[in-house]
């Protein structure tokens, strides 16, 4: 049930606008090049470049716009937030608390203010032992980006819808054949996303380890 609604989660997508965009370009030169059929190919060249570099672009800032820093590695000020997402045990991690709220309230017993007490006892425990407790220690969490396949089944769905109206409604126009061969090429660019995505996690994560080891 959650996988199926991370895949359904549509509006997980960002900067749709820039996708839609380059779909759009991408139908138009589709049909004037089918219609027209015009000898100097030039501008075709531009038009299917530019939609294709619109896509490119999408691709680009869709990932990096889901990329979340790891609270971990944030300025904390919170302490029972910093030790609920620690690996312990409740007993330990009542110790930690405790420990670390008696360290702050000795540090505003000194003159500095609850805020900056509490995030330089957290930032005591920032090291390497500690995080390693740590349930999520990657620096960035990336997102899974299963909602590339939902709207691929969308996709897959106004396919079918646009098959049916143009046998039956439709059978000499070209508009259907254009949206047709629009929503297979995104559709089975998304499918190629996905797995550029997947790769790029790996790499980020490797390279990572590699810096932090």
């Amino acid at each position: 049930m959650n996988l199926w609604r991370k895949i359904f989660s549509l509006s997980d997508v960002k900067y749709g606008w820039l996708l839609i965009m380059s779909m759009v370009l991408c139908g138009v030169f589709f049909y004037g090049d089918r219609y027209f059929d015009p000898d100097d190919q030039f501008l075709l060249t531009v038009g299917y470049g530019s939609s294709f570099a619109t896509a490119v672009l999408w691709g680009a800032v869709n990932y990096i716009g889901h990329i979340r820093l790891n609270t971990m590695y944030r300025k904390q000020n919170d302490i029972h937030a910093y030790v609920e997402q620690l690996a312990m045990n409740p007993d330990d991690k009542m110790e930690l608390r405790n420990y670390l709220e008696d360290y702050a309230q000795d540090l505003m017993d000194h003159g500095k203010t609850r805020e900056q007490a509490t995030a330089e006892a957290i930032s005591q425990f920032k090291v390497k032992e500690l995080l390693s407790l740590s349930k999520n220690t990657s620096l960035f969490h990336m997102h899974a980006h299963y909602y590339l396949f939902g709207w691929i089944a969308v996709a897959v769905i106004l396919f079918i819808l646009v098959e049916l109206v143009h046998g039956l409604l439709f059978p000499e126009a070209l508009w259907p054949l254009v949206i047709e061969s629009v929503l297979v090429a995104y559709g089975a660019g998304l499918f190629g996303l996905f797995i550029i995505y997947k790769l790029m996690d790996a790499f980020i994560h490797r390279k990572l380890q590699d810096q932090l080891s």
